[in-house]
């Protein structure tokens, strides 16, 4: 570092400016200058701030900057860093920013800075500006590597702040920050954040975690060399120019044992490699020996070279045992390493394919962002909550990516259909949509597609949208595009349009709409509270009711408890909390148990409607021959049931669950999860404890009440692993 440094308002500034100064050798002179020159103009800025810790505040932003600068960003994103509390936090105002520093800094400046209004709560707030931080970034990426690494050095200083305030704060970065940094594609900053949200989050299991880590350290260290030699020599044996690195899989370990996915002592076991080649042909041959040696199944290779994932990163995932412990080894190109790194900020350097899925997830967080939702000057605070529920909902989905025949890929929440993938493309291609293709094979509209396939929409010009689309489409794009398409049409067509779709729906079995009888008439309307026939057939297209559900009702084989159902309290019975199907027979499967909070679906049977976890496998037959039976559900959003209070519904709803403990409970451990569950309302019918586990029978309100019982029997019996039990 050629020039010398001014001296700052403190020596721990000074320190700050020159560490970063190390760090940016590879910008030029003159992009050096401009960054020691918004060092000096930031610490003048915030010379009355202080953080919590007692340090001058201008450190934290500098701090920011230089993480920036491991990830060699340029001139703009750096100073941007250093800056980015000015307009928030000082009188600096971004007219100055963008005099001194340019229009792109100021802009990533105010695409960081928090939105406040006193006249909104909190939550409001809250929305508003991760709104504004979700449009900023689809608008420049570098956004949110600003905020993450913003986030990154603020969750490893939490210390000074109340324990209240670091489980929050963790929280909210696990909800949003992480998930949308993967769906960006910027995996490694996301990896040492979701670290630092366990340790804040709940400091007795992350230490547990860490001291076992601790303790198995050299263990470990000398088994991942011992793998790392092994694999070398393949690599040479098989004359592979490349090279081997061992990965830091600790934020897998961490996670897998945070949502009871495995237990401490075998997750210990588990070592990961990434091996870069010079090309696919290469990653192809390595990949084939190590499947042909090891056997390994289908279900643990992942070619994400042909088909990337959310996040445009590309590679060949392998997992394989060997001596007891799980091998995951990743084979990628160098250009597939150096795009994983930056994902959408590094999108150019990205192979075609890869840019195109980074693209599908862009066009989904498109459509969630309603660019008049939150204008500058007049926020609607309101509107911003509604969008951010929606992107919290997207951004936790389970998500696929399927291909058009020239390769354009779309992104969808698993268990969406055809026709989701027809809207996916547009609506004027989900309008005529008439059937699909997948991967060759004939298919209706109505089928759930799966990761990787390739689907061929067929079309017809003079086909329109029918009204039963609306009980299978999974995204709120189809069905947005459905309802505004039958919004539009005239009072005499919407009728008609219903009329058809209930003709349509009564042939499923084996029947027709001049079947119907006075009484079955009289029955319907009285139902939905009609006078006419013709406003029954306007809900249908309207999208208020389902002519799959008309249908079950009247066809199911138990009318009479039907009747007194629908008479009874509508808050006693768990399945008055199914939203939109008042009065249908209605029943819980027992072959998945679906409990409260679940994702659900309805499978529409000779004994009306019978609701399913959305992952039964016994819907699959189901669902290949008769897709249109199979119609979404959601529950009814009640507060009261989320946050479990008692008073309203002691004893009223009860759904049963079964939970698996990894390890077998003596007496006293039984006596000890009794009293522990019951304190949190959780009833227990039944312990069973067998040779080498425990299955417990227990009665709860809902999934976040059962995840509540969880989290209390892992830290009462040192953290088991504890499953759910779908099927006893």
């Amino acid at each position: 570092m050629s020039q010398t440094l001014p001296k700052l308002s403190h020596h721990l500034v000074d320190d700050a400016q020159y560490n970063l100064l190390r760090s940016v050798g590879y910008l030029t002179a003159d992009e050096r200058r401009d960054i020691i020159d918004a060092c000096e103009f930031g610490d003048v800025a915030h010379i009355k701030d202080k953080r919590k810790s007692g340090e001058p505040y201008i450190t934290h932003p500098i701090a920011v900057a230089e993480i920036l600068a491991g990830f060699r960003l340029d001139r703009d994103t750096i100073i941007a860093a250093i800056l980015h509390d000015t307009v928030e936090d000082t009188e600096v105002s971004y007219d100055e920013i963008e005099e001194r520093y340019g229009s792109a800094v100021a802009r990533l400046v105010d695409g960081v800075t928090k939105l406040k209004s006193s006249s909104h709560n909190k939550q409001q707030n809250k929305a508003a500006t991760f709104h504004k931080i979700l449009t900023a970034t689809l608008a420049d990426p570098r956004v949110l590597i600003i905020k993450l690494a913003d986030r990154l050095h603020n969750m490893s200083t939490l210390d000074a702040v109340r324990p209240e305030k670091q489980r929050s704060t963790a929280q909210e970065t696990l909800d949003f920050y992480v998930p949308f940094a993967r769906l960006m594609g910027l995996n490694d900053i996301a990896d040492y954040i979701e670290v630092l949200c366990y340790r804040n989050l709940d400091s007795e299991m992350y230490n547990k975690i860490s001291d076992k880590l601790l303790q198995h350290g050299l263990g470990r260290s000398f088994q991942r060399e011992a793998i790392h030699r092994y694999l070398t020599i393949v690599l040479n044996n098989l004359d592979l120019g490349g090279h081997v690195k061992v990965l830091d899989n600790r934020v897998v370990i961490y996670r897998q044992f945070f949502r009871n996915r495995g237990e401490i002592n075998a997750l210990l076991r588990h070592y990961a490699f990434e091996i870069v080649l010079d090309n696919i042909e290469a990653c192809d041959k390595l990949a084939y020996y190590l499947i042909k040696k090891y056997q390994i199944d289908d279900e643990n290779i992942a070619d994400n070279i042909r088909r990337p994932l959310p996040g445009g990163n590309q590679s060949l995932t392998l997992i394989y045992e060997r001596d007891n412990d799980v091998i995951k080894v990743t084979i990628l190109t160098k250009q597939m390493q150096s795009a994983a790194r930056l994902g959408v900020i590094g999108a150019e350097h990205a192979s075609d394919v890869s840019q195109s899925v980074i693209q599908a997830s862009l066009r989904n967080m498109k459509d969630l962002v309603d660019e008049d939702n939150l204008d500058e000057n007049s926020p609607d605070f309101a509107a911003a909550v509604s969008t951010i529920n929606e992107l919290m909902d997207y951004l936790h989905s389970s998500k696929i990516l399927c291909y058009s025949p020239t390769g354009q890929a779309y992104e969808l929440p698993q268990g969406a259909t055809a026709l989701d993938f027809a809207y996916a493309v547009g609506p004027m291609v989900g309008n005529v949509a008439t059937g699909a293709t997948i991967d060759g094979q004939a298919a209706k509209l109505g089928t759930v597609v799966r990761d990787g396939q390739q689907i061929t929409i067929e079309v017809d010009s003079h086909s329109e949208p029918k009204a039963e689309w609306l009980g299978f489409v999974v995204t709120n794009k189809a069905r947005e595009e459905i309802l505004r398409w039958f919004k539009d049409l005239s009072p005499g067509d919407k009728q008609r349009h219903g009329k058809q779709a209930l003709d349509r729906a009564l042939k499923t079995y084996q029947k027709d709409i001049e079947d119907l009888s006075a009484s079955d008439w009289t029955n319907l309307l009285e139902w939905r509270g009609l006078s006419d026939k013709q406003d029954l057939f306007e809900q249908i297209s309207s999208g208020t009711l389902l002519p799959q559900l008309v249908v079950s009702r009247l066809f199911s084989d138990e009318m009479g408890a039907l009747q007194a159902q629908a008479q009874s309290d509508a808050r006693a019975q768990p399945q008055q909390l199914i939203a939109g199907v008042a009065g249908v027979e209605l029943d819980f499967a027992n072959c998945c148990h679906p409990i409260y909070g679940d994702p659900i679906v309805g499978h529409l049977s000779r004994h009306g409607l019978v609701v399913h976890r959305h992952k039964c496998f016994s819907l699959d037959d189901i669902r290949k021959d008769n897709p249109y039976q199979v119609v979404q559900l959601r529950w009814r959003n009640d507060k009261a049931i989320q946050q479990n209070d008692t008073s309203e519904y002691s004893g009223k709803i009860r759904f049963s669950a079964y939970l698996k403990l990894s390890l077998v409970l003596s007496d006293e451990q039984i006596s000890e999860v009794i009293y522990h569950l019951r304190q949190l309302n959780i009833g227990v019918e039944k312990i069973d404890v067998r040779s080498s586990d425990t299955v417990v029978h227990i009665i709860v309100r809902s999934r976040n009440h059962l995840a509540q019982g969880i989290r209390e029997l892992r830290s009462l019996l040192g953290f088991p692993n504890i499953m759910r039990l779908y099927q006893l």
